[in-house]
């Protein structure tokens, strides 16, 4: 099939790319964000979810956390939800259940390093549907979760779905799993990982492309 203005959206990625090389750097480094403090990055994707990341989630709900909990692991989540955060109704536990089932998958392969869990959690298709089956987390958490773990991946969400349309993609044409696999398509095209067409899209929606 073939895709509107697929060149145009390609060859703007490849010009984003090559004339800015911090968006690699910042792929690059996005999955150690949270290395060794794995309960904060959990609070970070749930607390990610329909709330403006960079005005709200970044200075205040991370901060107050990572304030009040002290212990920042999964195995410190996983014990007790922060119903404490200003959250909405069910998040708190959505988090706490969320670093159980990462806990629990790494139990079940006899890892006990956090690090060494969410790397290898992050890689395994077979381990995502129990983090799918808790409420409040859907397609795009999951990958979302999978970028900040270390895995290649992109989050199809509000930003990422308006940059492709300023392009003249037509993205009523695709559930939010098919937007997954055209930027596959596309960050293949464009020699590049989906997590450095991520980040290209985040920085053409921030400065207003």
């Amino acid at each position: 099939m073939k895709i509107p203005n697929w060149n145009t959206a390609v060859a703007a990625i490849k010009n984003d790319l090559e004339s800015n090389p911090n968006l690699k750097i910042l792929a690059a480094r996005y999955g150690n964000v949270y290395k060794g403090a794995r309960g904060l990055m959990v609070v970070d994707v749930v607390a990610s979810r329909q709330r403006r990341y960079d005005t709200y989630v970044i200075p205040k709900i991370l901060p107050f956390y990572k304030s009040k909990a002290k212990d920042l692991s999964l195995l410190s989540l996983s014990s007790k939800s922060p119903e404490w955060l200003p959250l909405r109704v069910g998040e708190a536990e959505t988090m706490k259940n969320m670093a159980q089932a990462l806990l629990h998958y790494g139990q079940s392969r006899g890892l006990k390093d956090e690090e060494k869990i969410i790397e290898t959690w992050a890689n395994d298709e077979s381990a995502f549907q129990r983090i799918l089956d808790i409420k409040g987390i859907g397609p795009a958490l999951l990958q979302y979760l999978r970028m900040r773990c270390g895995a290649d991946s992109l989050k199809v969400d509000v930003r990422v779905i308006d940059e492709l349309s300023k392009f003249g993609i037509p993205v009523g044409w695709f559930t939010p799993e098919g937007l997954l696999e055209l930027c596959k398509e596309i960050a293949n095209e464009a020699n590049c990982t989906l997590l450095e067409l991520d980040q290209t899209l985040w920085h053409r929606n921030s400065v207003g492309k």
